[in-house]
């Protein structure tokens, strides 16, 4: 094989060169020559190459395809390269329409935006219509009072409950045959019953002495049954007593028992333990009573229509900062997304600019390969005729004479003039996406400022209204 001697471009190891002697020697020229010149041969009046010539010719052809080969592969990349110029194509008309395609965007989701706020709007204005319709009915001025929060008086309820359970549990405990469980099942009753009365005459029936229309039946009606409620409350805690005390001399009689001692002489409790659980069962009733009272509005209904109004203006609001930041991300969306195609279009184009460089490199060192080959190819048909001639008897042929080309259609189309031609108009026009991004971006802000305001200015009137 023929020692590699030097490249024509470091970079690109297809253009090599051979050593001359090592090339002949690895062809045998001299060696066939004289071989062919013992017998005269080729021919004095050949017209043909012989044996040994197209042997050569075959060596040196075969170089050249395949060198043709990888060209061919190289332009075929650099094709699939140029095609990128669609990206940018695409990245234009993008940037050019961005802001309409936003216009669009924002437009279709501002429709929808009408409906929503139309819908929350009329549930808004149907809340403060019944609400001042109520306040005007009632001769209200003040504005509602109650906690924003019910959890704080459903845990002091719960700690009534539970404390005056575990509490009565201990007394009945004493007298109960099931010890402190059958205790607590008795005083969790006595305490649910004492909760249920401060429930209903706490959180409602008190509340109806605050009505500012009603009538004589309905007030001195309310005022007799708070009464009775209240007696029937402090009696019902008195024979709570007086079963503990049952309990404690006869547990199986003590329910019976209970009641005849109540009836005969309520207050004729003479235990301490007695005593004690009903205080304890009155206090309970007591605080309950004030905790269910002070958990809404004193005047009845208005805590709970002042409630809806107050969450449909939060409703409302809540679906402002909704619409506002969904706009915004539209916004955003579409600004990221220039900024992002502006890079890639830099990126692109850089690349597209080195493919008429390589082009135009990779034509130059084929057409100066080509003739070195073609030279080197004439200079082993010319030293194997010289020798073949000096080693004959006779005349050599003529074309031994003639200069022999390689390749008649060596001649390979690189460099793609069209294509550098619309490249220096997509250059052109990549330099100029920077001011067409920036028109793009300022109309975008435009129309963003024009449906916040929109927006604003729908909520303000509404909170105005309010």
């Amino acid at each position: 094989m023929a020692k590699k001697k030097r490249q024509l471009d470091h970079d690109d190891i297809l253009f090599e060169q051979y050593d001359f002697d090592d090339l002949k020697d690895e062809l045998n020229i001299v060696a066939l020559a004289k071989l062919q010149a013992r017998e005269n041969k080729p021919l004095s009046d050949s017209q043909y190459f012989d044996a040994n010539e197209q042997k050569i010719t075959a060596y040196f052809a075969d170089k050249l395809s395949t060198v043709k080969q990888e060209i061919y592969k190289k332009v075929a990349s650099y094709d699939h390269m140029a095609m990128r110029v669609s990206d940018i194509s695409t990245i234009l008309a993008e940037a050019k329409y961005a802001s309409e395609e936003f216009i669009q965007n924002i437009t279709t989701f501002q429709e929808g935006a009408k409906q929503r706020i139309k819908e929350v709007k009329h549930e808004f204005s149907v809340r403060k219509r019944d609400l001042e319709k109520f306040k005007h009915k009632n001769n209200i001025t003040r504005e509602a009072s109650y906690p924003h929060s019910k959890v704080l008086y459903i845990g002091i309820i719960m700690l009534i409950l539970l404390s005056e359970t575990s509490l009565n549990a201990y007394f009945f405990a004493k007298g109960n045959e099931l010890g402190l469980i059958g205790g607590a099942a008795q005083a969790l009753i006595i305490s649910l019953i004492n909760i249920t009365f401060a429930f209903f005459l706490g959180g409602y029936l008190v509340k109806k002495l605050n009505l500012v229309k009603k009538s004589p039946v309905l007030k001195y009606g309310v005022l007799a049954t708070l009464i009775v409620a209240f007696i029937a409350i402090f009696f019902f805690n008195l024979l709570v007593g007086h079963l503990r005390v049952a309990l404690g001399i006869d547990p199986d009689n003590a329910y019976v028992n209970s009641i005849i001692s109540f009836v005969q002489n309520p207050f004729g409790l003479n235990e301490f333990d007695s005593i004690i659980l009903v205080l304890v069962g009155l206090l309970s009733f007591l605080i309950a009573f004030t905790d269910f009272y002070k958990m809404d509005d004193e005047y009845p209904h208005y805590g709970d229509l002042d409630r809806k109004y107050q969450e449909a203006q939060m409703d409302f609001s809540e679906l402002k900062e909704e619409l506002l930041n969904g706009i915004e991300r539209s916004s955003a969306s579409i600004l990221n997304k220039l900024e992002t195609r502006q890079m890639t279009a830099k990126v692109i184009m850089q690349e597209l600019m080195e493919v008429p460089i390589f082009r135009q490199k990779l034509q130059d060192h084929f057409k100066e390969y080509y003739h070195y080959l073609n030279n080197t190819y004439n200079a082993m048909l010319g030293l194997y005729r010289e020798v073949n001639n000096d080693n004959r008897t006779d005349e050599a042929p003529a074309y031994f004479r003639e200069r022999v080309e390689l390749d008649e259609e060596h001649v390979i189309t690189i460099v793609d003039a069209k294509f550098k031609e619309d490249l220096v108009q997509y250059q052109d026009a990549v330099l100029e996406l920077p001011h067409i991004i920036g028109e793009q971006k300022l109309k975008i802000n435009t129309t963003l400022k024009s449906v916040i305001t929109a927006l604003d200015n729908e909520s303000d009137m509404e909170v105005k209204n309010a």
